[in-house]
């Protein structure tokens, strides 16, 4: 007779070690907030703003498509979705609300754990999560269901049975996920739970900070960072619980790069090179089943085979694709609104709600933390459309601007829409490095796991993990 599962409370739960839930908080709280810098009063003012700069035919609408192609291969835009969705979740705060203070903004609860701990796949683990879990074999995540084995398991209703249902906005991130849930499973291999999670969670962890971030950050403030580990972070974003509190600078602004990266159209594989990223003809349009047809090709998407040839992402500039201007109903809601359906509005005016500083203010701070932020400036003159907008609301913003359309415009001028700018980077090294340093990670590592190193028959390269590495290594 087949031993019964424990009951959530009845044991210690398994897979459930990561750390506590958390709040948001303020990187910088020492600097005034964009909207008291440019005397705005109240939301209606803001949402005019926020809809000149980021609404439909806004300074930030790539309506014409113009924006070029960058260096990044185009899997790393799900890449950088996934990694958002591990570690961010806000459902509180309220996006067309007056502003905030930080107060406030410290009671903001994070739903997710701001610790790369893998949560969005394993859920609180196959005690707390069972529907995630094989039940037949013990440890093993579920995955496929019946329209389609290479997807993720789903309900009768086709809801995603996973960690964190926004993995399943789209086909590409939802395969992201599929691809961890694999990796995961076949780690599981001559290994107890534990020791398969910790192992997947550190490969993980290993391709965030010497993959991902090396190709999106400015290559000074990276070398910086990781050649002086020690020394870093520079600010202190712990809690009195000890948490890691996730920091709206960060995850309103900074790590909202992604958007920028989406293209207009996706190859999916062999049979479908040209798909939108949310498709009606397919259904594709967030939160179902991924057609067997439209089962992703890593190798169109990720440096994975050497011959061949990939697609990569759009610049990492302050322009964002038609597709998440005009965002469908299933992701924003049949009764959105024009501005509502944009995600550069969205992030504009939710970055007026959560009190975020501006741009110029965040630069000059960062390098007085000790990184090495030029003295070169943002020039906002030269944006496309920028001479459109009134002329006292010019000479506002190019003194005091909005910090997601600034660090997207750094990108575009000083990382030449290859990588992001400086003062972007020095916000993401900060709370990734600390992030690392406050759990259990390849810079922290649990006393069971001090001799831990990733595994040579997993890295193409000796030297480097990479994403494409994880697609190799499972579907060998």
């Amino acid at each position: 007779m087949k031993t019964p599962k424990p009951m959530h409370g009845t044991s210690k739960a398994r897979g459930c070690s990561h750390a506590r839930l958390g709040n948001f908080c303020k990187l910088l709280p020492e600097l005034p907030t964009w909207a008291q810098q440019c005397d705005i009063h109240d939301k209606c003012e803001a949402e005019e703003i926020a809809a000149a700069l980021g609404g439909p035919g806004g300074i930030m609408h790539d309506v014409n498509s113009s924006s070029p192609d960058g260096t990044l291969p185009a899997g790393y835009t799900f890449f950088s979705q996934f990694i958002d969705h591990d570690i961010t979740l806000d459902v509180t705060s309220n996006l067309h609300g007056e502003a905030v203070d930080d107060g406030d903004i410290n009671d903001l609860p994070n739903l997710r754990s701001a610790s790369l701990d893998l949560d969005c796949v394993y859920g609180f683990g196959p005690e707390a999560s069972p529907y995630l879990y094989d039940q037949e074999q013990d440890g093993r995540l579920l995955t496929g269901n019946k329209e389609n084995e290479n997807d993720v398991p789903r309900n009768s209703d086709g809801r995603a049975l996973i960690g964190d249902p926004r993995n399943d906005e789209n086909i590409f991130v939802s395969q992201l996920q599929l691809l961890f849930i694999r990796f995961h499973n076949r780690r599981m291999i001559g290994r107890r739970f534990e020791d398969a999670q910790r192992d997947v969670r550190y490969h993980y962890q290993t391709i965030v900070l010497y993959d991902f971030l090396k190709r999106i950050c400015d290559e000074t403030i990276y070398h910086q960072v990781i050649c002086d580990l020690d020394n870093f972070p520079k600010c202190d974003i712990i809690d009195k619980c000890g948490r890691v509190c996730m920091p709206v600078e960060f995850s309103v602004a900074a790590y909202r790069f992604g958007h920028t990266l989406v293209r207009s159209h996706y190859p999916a594989n062999t049979e479908y090179p040209v798909i939108e990223l949310f498709d009606e003809r397919f259904g594709t349009t967030g939160f179902g089943a991924v057609p067997e047809k439209l089962t992703v090709d890593w190798r169109f998407l990720l440096d994975v085979d050497d011959c061949h040839d990939y697609v990569k992402s759009k610049a990492i500039d302050h322009m964002l694709a038609d597709e998440l201007i005009r965002m469908p109903d299933p992701i924003v809601g049949r009764l959105a609104s024009e501005n509502d359906r944009s995600l550069a509005f969205r992030n504009l005016l939710r970055g007026y709600v959560l009190g975020l500083p501006a741009g110029q203010d965040v630069a000059a701070a960062m390098k007085a933390k000790g990184y090495k932020i030029p003295a070169k400036k943002v020039d906002l003159s030269k944006l496309q459309n920028w001479h459109c907008l009134d002329k006292n609301l010019q000479k506002k913003l190019e003194k005091h601007t909005p910090l997601f359309l600034y660090l997207m415009a750094e990108a575009g001028q000083l990382g030449k829409g290859e990588r992001l700018g400086p003062t972007a980077s020095a916000i993401l090294l900060e709370v990734f490095i600390t992030m690392l340093k406050s759990c259990d990670s390849i810079l922290n590592r649990h006393e069971d796991a001090r001799d831990w190193k990733v595994d040579p028959c997993i890295a193409h390269a000796d030297d480097c993990l990479t994403l494409a590495d994880i697609v190799r290594y499972v579907n060998n």
